[in-house]
Order: C-alpha cells, then structure tokens, then sequence
C-alpha cells in the first residue's frame, strides 16, 4: 500500500511539472499588454518579469502609427507565442482589427488587445500547452 501510494505521487509530481510552464510577457512602449497579462493571471497562467527564467515569449503586435490619426484607418494586431529558448513561433492569435476614436482617445490598441485576450488568447495558449 505504501509502496503504491510513494509511485502514485512521484508520477503525480512528473507530470505537474511537466505541464508548468512560465510565460514572459514582452512589454511595451505605450502598455497595451496590460489587458493579456491580466487575461492569463486570471486564468492562472504562470508568468515572470524575467525572459530568462520563461518557456515562451508573448508579443503583443500592432501596426500603425499613432502619432498622426487619419479618418478611417484600420489598426490591427495580433498576439504571437514563441519559445523562448530557440524563438521559433508556436502560436498566433487572430488578427484583430479597429480604428481609432475619440472613444477610445484615438487609441485602438487597447481595444484590440481587449478583444485578443477575450476572444482568441487562451486557445493559442492551450495551443502551446498541447506541444
């Protein structure tokens, strides 16, 4: 009884560590990132402050320039995971598009990230969970 009790935990342990893997969430300039990294705390997702003490990178992406606002324009952006030790690209989110608004102070990447981490962040992370 001991004996398969000592095997059932030492096997337990094996595959709970296998499964923790640490994410660093590269930051940016203007902290459109804060809306991913409160997405995976919540789901309890590891994360560090240190690339290299993670498995895998998340970038947050976006295109455009926000210095100048032009009526009508689409900014778009994505999230992409890559290893961090070799940093080849695991997985990648749906690319989101929005424009910006006086709504959201001619800003659109909050809401893109908003809608990324919503929407389509937890299936790339089960994405890289599953390899």
């Amino acid at each position: 009884m001991k004996k398969t009790l000592l095997i059932t935990s030492i096997l337990t342990g094996i595959s709970l560590s296998t499964y923790c893997q640490v994410f660093y969430v590269t930051p940016s300039e203007k902290k459109f990132e804060s809306k991913i990294i409160d997405k995976l705390k919540y789901e309890g997702v590891k994360l560090t402050e240190d690339k290299l003490q993670s498995d895998y990178t998340v970038d947050c992406l976006l295109d455009g320039q926000y210095n100048a606002w032009k009526l009508g324009a689409m900014f778009h952006g994505y999230v992409k995971i890559s290893d961090s030790k070799s940093g080849e690209e695991i997985a990648r989110t749906k690319e989101v598009g929005k424009s910006p608004s006086a709504y959201n102070g001619f800003q659109a990447g909050p809401k893109i990230m908003s809608v990324i981490a919503d929407k389509y962040l937890m299936k790339a992370i089960a994405l890289v969970k599953s390899k």
